[in-house]
């Protein structure tokens, strides 16, 4: 019985996690070597016949490798591999994009994850088989540790999806703590701590926030000070620079949200170098501060002239009824308002009044 190792071509495109998206489902099938022998001829026969002719040549092969595949390029830089890959060829994937990256647990659950997915998407009744023999075939030495490791990953999201919906009902602290006692269970603790590094880190970066922000007995220069330097020491500067592309989630936009009470005391100069200075301190480019300085100028305006045209709606409504009320307000959200002016109607007829609204500055 010989154990014949192949992928073939399927119409959906599976996504592995090697940098490809491949075209491919696999699976192990046995086949029966076809004897090609004849019935020997008697020894009459054999020396009648005529000296056999000499074996052909057969084809040299080649040791499979990711260069080897045939690619097809698709839309947005995404590749497609045309036709099938041979098992080896797979193998090669794996070493190639993930290889360097195993030395690492995060490293070690992205090849995981991936392998899963695909697997049990194109042989869920055999994918422990598969993935046993990719693992030994890819890194021998680590196959076990590996298979393990994926084990363990099905038994926690097979735990964490049973309890899903009571475990986000619960408190940060509270969810955090039974989130990390179960993976400790499952994993172990120091396998559990490194691969949810990041959400601890972030977790207690919260935590950290919240207590620095909330100390509103120090004035607001200190409480930036210290969260600044939290945030350069704990975090990559590379992280802190695309962080603060997310804006509405940015530590600045966090720090200003905690910090309007102060914000609207002070004088109009002075509260945007105020914001300025909490933009630059925790992340935002020189570009993106000016920028964003320029916006809030305008912001200003528009708030400026909500106010004003809340003031004149107010001497409408009480001095006019019916018809006449309602033109003279149309005319009032037209002269303070311009292209705001039907959006905000709208808003009024649904009982919203958007300038009646604190405005939180840095924000909107």
């Amino acid at each position: 019985m010989i154990l014949s190792k192949h992928l073939t071509a399927k119409s959906l495109c599976l996504s592995l996690s090697l940098g490809v998206l491949v075209p491919l489902a696999y699976w192990l099938t046995s086949a029966t070597p076809t004897a090609n022998a004849e019935t020997p001829p008697s020894p009459e026969q054999a020396a009648e016949s005529a000296p056999p002719a000499p074996p052909a040549e057969q084809p040299v092969q080649m040791k499979a490798t990711a260069d080897t595949i045939d690619y097809q390029a698709m839309l947005e830089g995404a590749t497609v591999i045309n036709g099938s890959l041979t098992f080896e060829q797979v193998v090669a994937l794996m070493r190639e994009h993930h290889g360097r990256e195993l030395d690492t647990r995060l490293g070690q659950i992205d090849l995981i994850t991936a392998l899963l997915e695909y697997l049990r998407q194109s042989q869920p009744e055999n994918w422990r088989a598969s993935m046993q023999a990719l693992l030994e075939a890819a890194f021998p030495e680590m196959a076990g540790e590996l298979m393990q490791l994926a084990e363990n990953h099905l038994e926690y999201q097979a735990w964490y999806a049973a309890g899903a919906q009571d475990i986000q009902q619960l408190d940060p602290d509270s969810r955090m703590e039974i989130l990390m006692q179960h993976r400790s269970e499952i994993f172990g603790k120091e396998v559990a701590e490194e691969l949810w590094q990041h959400q601890i880190r972030d977790y207690e970066m919260a935590k950290a926030m919240e207590r620095i922000t909330s100390d509103t007995e120090r004035p607001l220069n200190q409480r930036l000070e210290e969260l600044s330097q939290l945030v350069h020491q704990t975090y990559p500067e590379e992280a802190i620079s695309n962080q603060s592309l997310a804006m509405g989630d940015s530590f600045a936009n966090k720090f200003l949200k905690a910090s309007q009470q102060e914000l609207r005391e002070m004088p109009t100069y002075q509260r945007r170098e105020a914001i300025a200075e909490i933009r630059r301190s925790l992340g935002y480019s020189e570009r993106a501060v000016e920028n964003l300085a320029r916006l809030d100028r305008k912001r200003d305006q528009r708030w400026a002239a909500g106010d004003q045209y809340m003031a004149q709606r107010q001497e409408i409504t009480a001095k006019y009824n019916g018809e006449e009320r309602q033109r003279r307000l149309k005319e009032a959200r037209r002269t303070f308002l311009g292209a705001e002016a039907d959006s905000i109607r709208k808003e009024e007829e649904a009982g919203y009044f958007r300038f009646e609204q604190e405005r939180s500055y840095g924000i909107h």
